[in-house]
């Protein structure tokens, strides 16, 4: 697979520091190194110790920044708190999620609803609320949140994700218009299945895994490569005048009701 990155000049976001939620692993990893590589300074925030000094280290022994800060994120306070002491920073990426588990809808729990709006609504926000004020003060600032195709295309079973994240889309948008006339610029990316360390044990089943890849055209699933360089981008000067706006990294799975074609012509 082609380096999307190597597109980008490698001082790209030089001078700028970013806070990256979820930064442990998966998309939130490797969009923190991506970010890193491209000159930023990065703040790696999640509750995961180990995954946390083994992103922060690898992005230091590649020549960047990284500092590592532990934070249980489906805590309001410790939020606040998060966002009240790294006020420098000139992007934030809201990507840390919990883990998507289908559950019929009758079958949900207060639990259940609490944690995803907790992780992928109220910490957003309350992050966005003291930081898009600074980033503003100082001139402009970037903010992108991780939303999923669920938003717009859900599938059964995964109400309390698929709800939460259309209302993170929202906020966004809603955002970009009040945010926009002090440039803070605010966009969301919304990638299809990705292969995470969540997704790797499903995809060892052959026939799930031949479902989910046949359902893409570009015949193959998203990696988390994929969704970081589209981060990168919207956060670069290279999207300057892209606000509002919700990025599918989907590989072009709704597009439309694809089926893919057979592999000989018929008679």
């Amino acid at each position: 697979m082609p380096d999307p990155i190597a597109a980008f000049h490698t001082g790209a976001l030089a001078g700028k520091r970013a806070l990256v939620t979820g930064g442990s692993r998966g998309i939130g990893a490797e969009t923190a190194t991506v970010l890193a590589r491209l000159g930023a300074s990065v703040v790696l925030a999640a509750n995961d110790a180990d995954g946390l000094a083994q992103t922060a280290t690898a992005i230091k022994e590649a020549g960047g920044e990284a500092e590592p800060v532990f934070v249980d994120l489906s805590e309001r306070g410790s939020v606040a708190e998060l966002a009240e002491a790294h006020q420098d920073v000139d992007i934030l990426v809201n990507n840390a999620a919990p883990d998507q588990r289908p559950v019929p809808f009758q079958d949900t729990d207060d639990d259940v609803w609490d944690l995803m709006y907790a992780l992928n609504v109220w910490a957003p926000v309350t992050l966005m609320r003291t930081l898009a004020p600074r980033m503003a003060e100082r001139g402009g600032g970037s903010i992108v949140s991780v939303s999923s195709i669920s938003a717009r295309t859900p599938a059964p079973a995964i109400a309390p994700y698929a709800s939460s994240k259309a209302a993170l889309e929202v906020v966004m948008r809603v955002l970009a218009m009040e945010l926009g006339p002090r440039n803070v610029r605010c966009n969301a990316v919304s990638p299809s299945m990705t292969r995470t360390q969540r997704v790797e044990p499903m995809l060892a089943d052959p026939a799930f895994a031949e479902r989910a890849v046949g359902r893409v055209p570009l015949g193959r699933l998203a990696q988390p490569s994929d969704v970081a360089s589209a981060v990168a981008w919207l956060v670069s000067d290279a999207a300057v005048f892209v606000n509002g706006q919700v990025i599918v990294v989907d590989g072009g799975s709704t597009a439309g009701l694809f089926t893919p074609m057979p592999t000989k012509p018929a008679r």
